[in-house]
């Protein structure tokens, strides 16, 4: 028997690195448990890494000596190691990579002192009584629950259904047996809300987690739910990393919304994380929508997961009526308004009644498009290829991806025209000004981005219009996503078809889902509601399906389509994303490797598609190109990162990996 070796990650985020780096254990060091940070010799430097495991060191080979355990603890768990070595090779992502994105938070130089908070006050559910859908949904849960076999449901709910009284339930149940619970939602901003309703359920024993938390912050978090002393932990996709004790219940709000993906390197979908963990744990999981992604949906078809149906709305709140209005009609009666006659009637009778509006928006500034009426030449970011867009307030230019402003130009840059530049096309700050102008005495608030830039803002927008300070909510995707607000009658629904345009294959989907949410917020109060959609296109089968309330024909065409061209969930896709600041560079180095992956992927099993650029091909100076590949990938995803590795050495461009991508 040779001696024993540990097997370190170090913590050097490289492709050439991906591999674990074998160190002896001197006579005088204990042994480091797994998951122990440590310090090693690599190259002329110490450098910092993980133990990640143990073997038998090869004879003939001359180890080097681990230098210093510099933790107390380790920094993961068996459970978390595990995690890390099925995310690095399901994603394709270096381990080190993903290591380090699970790691905990450094430790404040000031002692923290951690205490174990009061249970309760547990909220008392007399009075509360469930209809019968929710009561059913609850007992399959609670069953899951005592079986402690890895459960998973689909709760598909209408929205306003009241499926936050399961999720409620379904944690008081599994806190009385001992067990922790993790809430998912979409954005960081919706987590202030669940926190005051979890928290009026169980008091202290709720904790948020979420980057913009100080450092001390997430450090009592992380130890607090480490040590078993927070029951209920609720945030964004980061939070399914936490260091749960007893993990017995998760649930996952909106499962649909793409927030869940991680955009940025190491890239990960938190659905699918949070269903691994539930899996090893064996706790019951709960993905909630009333918009399903398809993923969900075909799983539950499939019989992966059980489907907890909810179609009715509580007693004495009803779905609203969603009326179409094709905007090419208007356009020909010569009304050139992002407003709808018929909705601009609405708002007015709305109005007189004291009653709320919402009106939603896919578009951020005051138009999207600036143009030369001569040439008909676009302005671009000079960094990125995409439009620039103009914002009123601030009265000049901005790029939507480096974030770069500059003045309208006098002149035309390209052909000289000294008649201005003109404005296409519809931005929110646009309707803002146009409902100021058709309905003056109306108080209107905005919610985007530029309005909840600072801190406290969107609570502070919410609040106004929730205390009927405001009478119209004029707001971006932010409004689409769990917001509950009794006095609103009427949504508006601007550009529906906005999404269809987008190079993605997603498109439908998303579209059904946005507007589905969005007329959603109609109509939860006593008052009937109504919902306008404003569309170029209405006999598109999305948009048909999401005004008629016909989910099963929209889910079942989706399939089909998906189905017929091997898209997900019916087909694997990876997109290969190749970025420098050359793009002769690049566009070289990305036909190379499409033609290596040729040769080596069997054609019959895998389609290379491409080279092609990205849709947005300069970001930041760095031109974007990418190679997708679409099929049985899976089998074969040690191959492909072998002959990307290859290519992964060119330091003159980056090669990234993504596995399962959203947005296009």
């Amino acid at each position: 028997m040779g001696e024993e070796a540990a097997e370190v990650v170090v913590r050097i985020n490289h492709p050439r690195l991906d591999k674990v780096f074998h160190y002896l254990i001197p006579q005088k060091m204990d042994k480091p448990q797994l998951g122990m940070r440590v310090k090693v010799p690599f190259g002329p430097r110490l450098v910092e890494g993980w133990v990640v495991g143990y073997s038998e060191a090869e004879e003939g080979i001359l180890l080097r000596e681990i230098a210093e355990i510099t933790a107390t603890e380790p920094d993961f768990t068996e459970e978390m190691l595990k995690l890390a070595h099925w995310m690095a090779g399901y994603y394709m992502h270096p381990l080190s990579e993903i290591l380090e994105l699970m790691s905990p938070p450094k430790a404040p130089k000031r002692p923290l002192e951690l205490t174990i908070p009061e249970s309760g006050p547990q909220h008392s559910a007399e009075g509360i009584v469930l209809t019968d859908e929710q009561q059913a949904a609850l007992t399959k849960i609670m069953d899951g629950l005592n079986r402690q076999e890895g459960s998973s449901f689909l709760l598909y709910g209408v929205t306003g259904c009241g499926k936050t009284e399961v999720y409620l339930r379904s944690a008081q149940a599994a806190l009385e047996r001992g067990c922790q619970v993790l809430y998912l939602v979409p954005e960081i901003a919706l987590t202030p809300q669940m926190d005051a309703i979890f928290r009026s359920w169980f008091g202290e024993e709720v904790a948020v987690w979420h980057h913009r938390l100080t450092g001390r912050e997430k450090y009592k978090t992380w130890e607090g739910i480490k040590r078993g002393f927070y029951k209920v932990l609720i945030g964004p996709r980061s939070a399914v990393f936490a260091p749960f004790k007893t993990l017995g219940l998760v649930i996952i709000d909106e499962e649909h919304d793409p927030a869940y993906k991680q955009q940025e390197k190491p890239h990960y979908h938190a659905r699918q994380v949070a269903l691994w963990r539930a899996r090893y744990n064996k706790a019951v999981i709960v993905l909630g929508s009333a918009t399903p992604s398809l993923e969900s949906y075909t799983a539950a078809v499939a019989g992966k997961t059980q489907v907890l149906s909810i179609k009715k709305r509580p007693p004495g709140r009803y779905l609203p009526r969603v009326s179409v209005v094709d905007m090419k009609e208007e356009v020909e009666k010569g009304n050139l308004s992002s407003l709808s006659r018929y909705l601009v009637e609405q708002i007015r009778l709305r109005l007189a009644k004291e009653e709320q509006v919402i009106l939603f928006l896919n578009r951020r500034g005051y138009a999207p498009l600036v143009f030369c009426p001569s040439c008909g030449e676009v302005l671009k970011c000079r960094n990125c290829s995409i439009s620039l867009i103009y914002h009123k307030q601030t009265r000049d230019l901005r790029c939507h991806y480096c974030n770069i402003r500059r003045a309208v130009p006098e002149v035309c840059p390209s052909c000289g025209n000294r008649k201005g530049m003109r404005f296409l096309g519809t931005g929110i700050q646009k309707v803002e000004k146009e409902l100021n102008e058709i309905l003056p005495d109306s108080r209107v608030v905005r919610l985007d981005y530029d309005t909840t830039r600072k801190k406290g803002a969107f609570q502070r927008i919410l609040g106004s219009f929730y205390r009927r300070e405001a009478d119209i909510l004029l707001g971006t995707q932010m409004v689409a996503k769990g917001h509950d607000f009794p006095g609103v009658t009427l949504v508006g629904v601007l550009n529906a078809d906005l999404s269809l345009n987008l190079p993605d294959f997603r498109s439908a989907e998303h579209t059904f889902q946005l507007l589905t949410q969005v007329s959603g917020r109609a109509g939860r109060g006593t008052q009937p509601g109504e919902v306008v959609v404003q569309t170029l296109y209405p006999d598109h089968y999305s948009i048909t399906a999401a005004c008629e309330g016909d989910h099963h024909y929209f889910y079942r065409e989706e399939m089909r389509r998906r189905r017929y061209l091997e898209y997900p969930p019916f087909g694997e896709l990876i997109r290969v994303r190749l970025t420098g600041d050359d793009e002769e560079k690049v566009i070289s180095l990305s036909a190379q490797m499409t033609e290596e992956l040729r040769c080596v992927l069997n054609p019959d099993q895998i389609a290379v598609l491409g080279p092609a650029p990205a849709s947005v091909v300069r970001v930041k100076g760095y031109y974007r190109y990418q190679v997708m590949l679409k099929g049985k990938c899976r089998p074969v995803r040690r191959k492909i990162r072998e002959c990307l590795g290859v290519y992964q050495k060119n330091n003159s461009v980056i090669i990234s990996i993504e596995v399962d991508p959203f947005g296009f």
